[in-house]
């Protein structure tokens, strides 16, 4: 909702009577931001954060845990560590944007003291948020007098997250990352140690009278690597020796790249409580000597294999020890506190290890006959679902369809209790430019999506394409229309990364997507626009181009890419030809020799075309083939 003319008229007398820099209703909604809700702002003077170059305001956390001490490894994904995460850049970007540093306050601020008061309390209550009220992982940022209140929703997610399944409700943290970004105007394109962070310089920051809200579309927005990256690092699956950093690509003493403090500020996070426990139970082999050896029956468990033995690694889905396993489990988990890794707080996870159904059982190999691995692991979840919906009807089965047991078996109906994660890979989401793929990819969605009933999250890989070659993978606009079109059958995603190209030479592809899974409706133009504006002073324009350029070679493709990790040399000179590489090269020497007097606007060039002498390289290689 637009201010109302009469209220804008009186926010806009009071900002030039105080004489402070008082951000305008259309600055408020830059186009590189995702759309907020607006309401009625309310009346009373800009709040002072900031005056000539010293604090005015002081920051109070209201929520008492975030005075408690917290692990970061055993609670890094969820509050109050994500929280803490948030006010330390909430004071570092102020710090550094206007030079002046807030005060953390230990008690509630005096009525005459401006302040930015965060999460739920009588105060915030008083000033009509009712945090109760907002959707998980939402928030409300409304001003009173002298008042920035930052809350978010207090709405309860089931106990049980951890650092291997984590899901919490951070809505509160993400009002810190979004009055940061709307406010001061910081974008966070990549982790700050490596130059991703652009500040807007300020000696004042004063807060006009608001009220809006937001929350997520889609409630899982995860990254892994989580953790990051350590330097040097290669940048394709298949290389045995890293691909170095050009000179003054890294800044000096930086030795990893760090995802776990980057991600919460794109709001990467999870408030799902229904997570896979990824290809579990793994490593059963190891358990040879002490467990199997001593039980031959439990054998029939595992895979059988041509020669007559027995796959350690893979469970037979036909076997009725194999349910009797991992419904042990969760008897272990859920009756007598004894976590099994299969099992989490809320469901239990029915996942295969890491390769195809190929087991020789005759059991197997009729029903395989029948409808393939889908309706080998089809029988087999909905016996799970059954069992698990008798003995614990408030917890459920998680499936992750994967290799050749992908598709929804349209011939079984499941119980109410089966939440899928569908893996896509048929369709990883760079391969899905070509209309087949994405066709393929869609239509498994929605099936899987008819049969549960409601929406579901899906596991995809960004490292498909970027980690097969040093080429630029980008398809931005493809990740936004994916979600435009699938919004209503999903709840977020699981990216499945690998190489740190993702967030080089594939950015701004991995910023988009992680800026579009909290909300679609993004202006990808405009964020492109923006970046470039922002990271490479004299060499935006130029940036620009180069950027545009290589979303059109990727995001023009009809076919031909295979799924195998690598480009043949044919496929490569068809994405890259020699005249668009040479085209390429000359964007990239002009930028550079715009950049010989930016040092900051340099690095951050360097660093985004980190691959980009191998990417030439690698051209005329294949030219030869």
């Amino acid at each position: 909702m637009k201010l109302p003319m009469k209220q804008l008229a009186i926010l806009i007398a009071l900002s030039t009577a105080l004489t402070l820099p008082v951000l305008s209703a259309t600055e408020l909604k830059p186009r590189d931001l995702t759309p907020v809700t607006w309401f009625d702002a309310p009346l009373h003077p800009a709040v002072d954060i900031v005056r000539d170059g010293k604090a005015c305001a002081v920051i109070y956390v209201a929520d008492p845990k975030f005075r408690e001490k917290v692990d970061p490894k055993k609670a890094r994904n969820a509050m109050p560590y994500i929280l803490k995460q948030q006010v330390d850049e909430l004071i570092e970007v102020i710090r550094l944007s206007t030079g002046a540093t807030l005060t953390l306050a230990d008690q509630p601020p005096t009525a005459d003291q401006p302040a930015i008061v965060i999460s739920d309390c009588d105060e915030s209550r008083k000033a009509g948020i009712d945090a109760a009220a907002i959707p998980i992982e939402g928030f409300v940022i409304k001003t009173a007098a002298n008042r920035v209140f930052l809350v978010g929703s207090t709405h309860a997610v089931p106990a049980g997250s951890d650092r291997w399944s984590p899901w919490s409700n951070d809505g509160t943290a993400w009002a810190v990352s979004d009055f940061l970004e709307r406010f001061t105007g910081v974008r966070w394109y990549w982790p700050a140690d490596v130059g991703g962070r652009s500040i807007v310089a300020t000696t004042s920051l004063a807060v006009p009278p608001v009220h809006y809200s937001d929350h997520p579309v889609f409630r899982t927005r995860l990254f892994h690597p989580s953790s990051g990256w350590k330097l040097p690092t290669n940048a394709r699956w298949f290389d045995k020796e890293p691909t170095q950093f050009a000179p003054g690509a890294i800044p000096e003493g930086i030795t990893s790249v760090n995802m776990a403090s980057y991600l919460p500020l794109v709001r990467s996070g999870n408030s799902w409580p229904y997570l896979v426990k990824v290809h579990e139970p793994q490593k059963l082999w190891k358990q040879w000597e002490s467990k199997w050896s001593k039980n031959p029956e439990l054998m029939e468990m595992f895979q059988l294999k041509k020669d007559g033995t027995r796959y350690m690694s893979m469970l037979c889905y036909s076997s009725p020890k194999t349910l009797e396993y991992l419904l042990q489990g969760c008897s272990d988990t859920w009756d007598h506190g004894k976590p099994a890794s299969w099992v989490t707080s809320t469901c239990v996870t029915v996942s295969p290890g890491d390769y195809p159904i190929d087991c020789q059982c005759a059991a197997c190999k009729e029903t395989m006959a029948k409808g393939g691995g889908s309706l080998v692991l089809g029988q087999f979840v909905k016996k799970m679902c059954e069992a698990v919906k008798q003995r614990w009807p408030d917890k459920k089965v998680i499936f992750l369809p994967y290799y050749n047991y992908q598709k929804c078996p349209k011939e079984i109906e499941f119980p109410d209790n089966l939440e899928v994660m569908v893996c896509t890979t048929g369709g990883p989401m760079a391969l899905m430019i070509q209309p087949d793929r994405r066709k393929g990819t869609e239509a498994n969605l929605h099936a899987w999506h008819t049969k549960v009933g409601h929406p579901m999250s899906n596991w995809d890989y960004s490292d498909r394409g970027s980690g097969w070659t040093f080429g630029p993978v980008q398809y931005p606009h493809l990740v936004r229309d994916f979600y435009q079109a699938n919004q209503s059958y999903l709840v977020g995603t699981y990216i499945n990364g690998g190489m740190m190209s993702d967030w080089t030479t594939s950015q701004p592809t991995l910023y988009v997507w992680m800026k579009v899974l909290w909300n679609p409706a993004l202006d990808v133009d405009a964020t492109l626009d923006e970046m470039c504006r922002r990271l490479y002073g004299k060499a935006a324009p130029t940036a620009r181009e180069l950027i545009t350029l290589q979303c059109a070679r990727w995001q023009t493709l009809t076919g031909g890419l295979g799924d195998n990790g690598r480009f043949s040399p044919k496929t490569f000179q068809r994405i890259w030809p020699p005249d668009v590489v040479a085209k390429m090269k000359a964007l990239r020497d002009k930028a550079l020799s715009e950049l010989t007097d930016d040092p900051a606007a340099k690095q951050r060039f360097l660093f985004w075309t980190w691959t980009f002498d191998a990417f030439v390289k690698e051209a005329e290689e294949t030219r030869d083939k």
